[in-house]
């Protein structure tokens, strides 16, 4: 036991031992025993610092062991093969999805060297050993080629390589990156399928953020963009800008007497007649129930009535019929316009105008 606490505390009983000799030479007297402590106190003084390093470096090496298992473990977990080797072909370390392609553990590529490079299919062995010479150079590269598996047959991979110095800057040795190249391109031909899908949704989400879904023209609120930026620039270029509010009369009546079946082909088909009466150029969009509004950029205000009276006529001309019912309805609509003008301050002040002029037409078809 005692030899054992000389072993774990050799400086404090180097100590104690330098003090005894101190304290019974005579020369010293008092003075050497004083000395003695103080070297005593020294030495255990020496063998605290030293007994707290030792759990210190073992909780180092603990941490280290603990680090290199989670690398190994999630490189185990990761899809792509890992894998260090030296320029003589020896694989230092290869994660274990190797054997899912090739069939063989790391263990048997370990043990041969260039067991790799003997995988490599006759016909592509060249290749692969010349782009990894290359590598001495500092560069790095993506190959494809096949490896045998050990059933007999060969599987096409994906190796991306890359080489490694060390701090002198000198090439040592050099990483690889293998994936099955046919799984790479079947995840390539589900990632297009999937990009291709979300831009159908997108396509989609724009096109309901836009569009209103019955008639197709432009909404509401995508009307009014429009027809802020159509105003900013007739006001920067000094250019005509008109607008037309189209009411479809009546409409709430035809609802409840024919259904709203009935009614929403009035809205499509008055949609459809619009757009064919104007330009490119021209926006249309369904601003309310029964309403549209149509910007006409670069439209003055004689323009305006043509154009007005024409989608007048060519709308009343269109009849709405049901077959089945025996049912077919004749409709009119109301339209008010108005053009940009130097007091015109806002588009609410041409959408105004454009609703006073609706209301005034149909207070004289009333009367």
């Amino acid at each position: 036991m005692l030899k054992k606490y000389i072993s774990k505390y050799k400086y404090c009983a180097i100590g104690a031992l330098i003090a005894a000799n101190c304290a019974v030479v005579s020369i010293f007297k008092l003075e050497g025993i004083i000395f003695g402590l103080v070297v005593l106190a020294f030495c255990c003084t020496l063998q605290f610092f030293i007994h707290s390093e030792e759990p210190n470096k073992s909780t180092g090496t603990e941490k280290s062991t603990v680090s290199e298992k989670l690398f190994h473990r999630v490189m185990d977990i990761i899809p792509e093969i890992v894998y260090i080797s030296t320029f003589d072909g020896s694989v230092k370390y290869i994660s274990d999805g190797i054997e899912k392609i090739v069939g063989h553990k790391p263990d048997e590529i370990y043990r041969t060297r260039n067991f790799l490079l003997q995988l490599v299919h006759p016909d592509d062995r060249e290749k692969v050993s010349a782009q990894i010479q290359k590598l001495q150079n500092g560069s790095e590269a993506t190959i494809e080629y096949r490896l045998l598996k050990k059933d007999g047959s060969y599987a096409w991979v994906s190796n991306y390589l890359n080489s490694v110095r060390n701090e002198w800057g000198n090439v040592t040795h050099y990483n690889g990156i293998l994936m099955n190249a046919e799984e790479v391109k079947l995840h390539d031909r589900n990632l297009q399928s999937l990009n291709a899908r979300i831009h159908q949704l997108n396509e989609m989400v724009n096109q309901h953020a836009v569009r209103d879904s019955l008639t197709n023209v432009y909404n509401k609120r995508y009307s009014l963009v429009i027809l802020q930026n159509e105003f900013n620039r007739a006001r920067a270029q000094n250019k005509s800008l008109s607008c037309i509010m189209l009411d479809i009369d009546h409409l709430e009546s035809i609802n409840k007497r024919y259904g709203y079946f009935m009614g929403n082909r009035i809205l499509i088909e008055s949609a459809r007649c619009i757009q064919k009466q104007i330009k490119s150029s021209d926006i249309i969009s369904r601003f309310g129930d029964d309403e549209f509004l149509i910007v006409l950029p670069e439209v003055d205000k004689e323009e305006l009535k043509r154009v007005s009276g024409l989608l007048v006529n060519e709308i009343e001309r269109c009849v709405v019929k049901d077959e089945e019912k025996n049912v077919k309805i004749d409709f009119r609509v109301t339209i008010g316009a108005s053009s940009i003008t130097p007091a015109t301050k806002s588009i609410t002040d041409m959408i105004e105008q454009a609703n006073k002029s609706v209301s005034i037409a149909k207070a004289v078809k009333n009367t």
